[in-house]
């Protein structure tokens, strides 16, 4: 995959510079209690509905909720702790809808950071790329493919965007060309095509 061409969102970048500031580097170091540490959260798990108090830095877990549910949860929670202010059971509709939106976002960036994909081996098949994410990042399949396809369509729009600059380059820079070059051009794909082509 050209994973020179992804393009990261502000959202994105924020994750990887706090999680590298925090010296995590590899998805082992993704365990939800290790980040809540790192970031100064308490995580309590408890039999009660999961979630956060971000004045207080507190994320509740329900105890019973299985690991990779648990880690989703945990992920989003974490988005309104270190990024949302306010209450939202008081804040206005929009503004609750738009941390939420950001909220699911952030899952996907935080729980499989591209700064880790870039470092795999993941497969070329689509087929098995999604179960070697989801088994590297601890995530779900319908999570990790929703990232694996995320990533693609940026990798994909990197490329066009770059073809297109370097077509409209290569216009630029054949409009500037003095009439001596364009004669010579001319000549030349004459010569290539055997007089078939050109003017």
């Amino acid at each position: 995959m050209l994973f020179s061409y992804y393009q990261e969102t502000p959202l994105e970048q924020w994750i990887s510079t706090e999680y590298m500031s925090h010296g995590i580097m590899v998805p082992d170091q993704l365990d939800i209690d290790n980040i809540a540490e790192a970031f100064g959260v308490e995580l309590i798990y408890e039999a009660c509905p999961s979630f956060s108090d971000n004045e207080d830095k507190v994320i509740f877990l329900n105890k019973q909720t299985q690991e990779l549910s648990a880690r989703l949860i945990f992920f989003h929670e974490l988005c309104h702790v270190m990024r949302h202010a306010g209450d939202q059971r008081r804040m206005p509709l929009l503004f609750k809808s738009a941390q939420e939106t950001e909220a699911e976002q952030f899952v996907l960036y935080a729980a499989m950071p591209f700064y880790m994909m870039t470092r795999l081996n993941i497969p070329d098949q689509h087929c098995e790329a999604i179960p070697f994410i989801a088994e590297q990042f601890q995530v779900t399949l319908e999570l990790a493919e929703r990232r694996l396809d995320q990533v693609q369509r940026r990798v994909l729009q990197g490329t066009l965007i770059a073809a297109a600059r370097e077509a409209d380059r290569k216009q630029q820079a054949a409009e500037s060309w003095s009439p001596e070059t364009m004669r010579i051009l001319d000549q030349l794909e004459r010569q290539i095509t055997g007089g078939k082509g050109g003017n």
